[in-house]
């Protein structure tokens, strides 16, 4: 069965609430680039994610998972079996990170960095990971293997399997026992029951094209998606109803990043921040009824990683190699953007 608004009434209701709190203005970009980071080599930065205790920022680059002070000084790395193509913080000191070829599954110290285990994955070559700290539960997602494979957090070991159809993007859970994937191909995002690992419906997203970025708000139990048609939807998820749209860039691949108080107290009750091919949107929360634009990053390259760390105040973004260039030239290698609170929202 879809899962689709089966409650008119209250769709209609919430349609009515959002309509009553008013439409507020996109205001500027609440970040500037603090740092600027540039790494060497070609490879590209393919996950970040903001360690334990919101000291440290982790960067895979390549077959090497590299950890980053809130300055952008470069700390610790480590070198894994593969190419590193996805990253999570998980409870106390642990980090996650999935290898493509050979398929793994490798668990991390952060004090020091250094590899605890690592485990063969069987479900095709991972893409993605996530953790869910509120439900301790870990994911992780096979594009090409068409398959989500559900893991235990201490062990690595697997504890169920979905297979899917279409193409996956990214992932949201939301800390119940759900997770959402954003479905390129079928214009939908799919609900997986992680209980029972079985697919549960999906929940069709109207007037949206390719959508590949996702984040939830798990208190106000909204979807943030990012659609490749330049349309961010923000969706009701125990109705499956889309109550907002708001523009964005037109990207084949975007990632989006949801924090509340993303600006300390003082700035925004929340925002979610979307990435892609030339620049980062802003949507501001002012309720979970209301919300509006929040202005535009223009950046020099492609996005190709993104990660909110709300407790230190910034937004990590990672910028592709620049295109044509050799691993010798000068600048030529990805950057990392450290961005704070622009003058105007840290004042505040």
């Amino acid at each position: 069965m879809r899962i689709r608004s089966r409650i008119a009434r209250a769709g209609a209701v919430l349609a009515a609430l959002a309509a009553a709190t008013g439409v507020a203005l996109a205001g500027p970009f609440p970040y500037r680039v603090q740092h600027r980071i540039a790494l060497t080599g070609t490879a590209p930065v393919r996950a970040l994610a903001a360690g334990p205790g919101a000291q440290h920022v982790y960067a895979a680059v390549g077959d090497e998972v590299r950890s980053f002070d809130l300055t952008g000084q470069a700390g610790s790395r480590v070198k894994l079996p593969g190419v590193v193509t996805g990253l999570a913080a998980g409870a106390g000191d642990t980090l996650y990170a999935v290898v493509g070829a050979p398929a793994r599954l490798v668990i991390l110290s952060v004090r020091p960095l250094h590899v605890v285990v690592s485990v063969s994955l069987h479900a095709g070559a991972p893409s993605a990971v996530v953790f869910d700290p509120v439900a301790d539960e870990l994911f992780a997602e096979s594009q090409a293997g068409h398959s989500v494979t559900r893991l235990d957090p201490g062990t690595g070991r697997r504890l169920g399997v979905v297979r899917l159809q279409g193409e996956l993007m990214q992932m949201a859970s939301n800390g119940r026992g759900t997770l959402y994937l954003a479905n390129a191909e079928r214009n939908a995002l799919d609900v997986i029951d992680a209980d029972r690992m079985a697919f549960s419906g999906d929940i069709p997203l109207a007037r949206c094209r390719a959508p590949s970025g996702l984040a939830m708000d798990t208190l106000g139990r909204r979807l943030f998606v990012g659609c490749g048609n330049g349309r961010e939807l923000i969706v009701d998820a125990d109705l499956g109803y889309t109550f907002v749209t708001l523009p964005i860039q037109r990207a084949a691949s975007l990632q989006a990043a949801f924090a509340f108080h993303p600006l300390g107290h003082a700035g925004w009750k929340g925002g979610t921040f979307v990435a892609g091919g030339s620049e980062v949107d802003a949507i501001r929360m002012y309720a979970f009824v209301r919300y509006a634009g929040g202005g535009r990053l223009a950046l020099t390259r492609p996005a190709t990683a993104l990660a909110s760390n709300p407790a230190a105040g910034e937004l990590w973004l990672a910028e592709a190699p620049r295109a044509a260039a050799g691993a010798d030239d000068e600048g030529a290698g990805p950057q990392l953007l450290v961005l704070g609170p622009s003058c105007a929202e840290a004042s505040r």
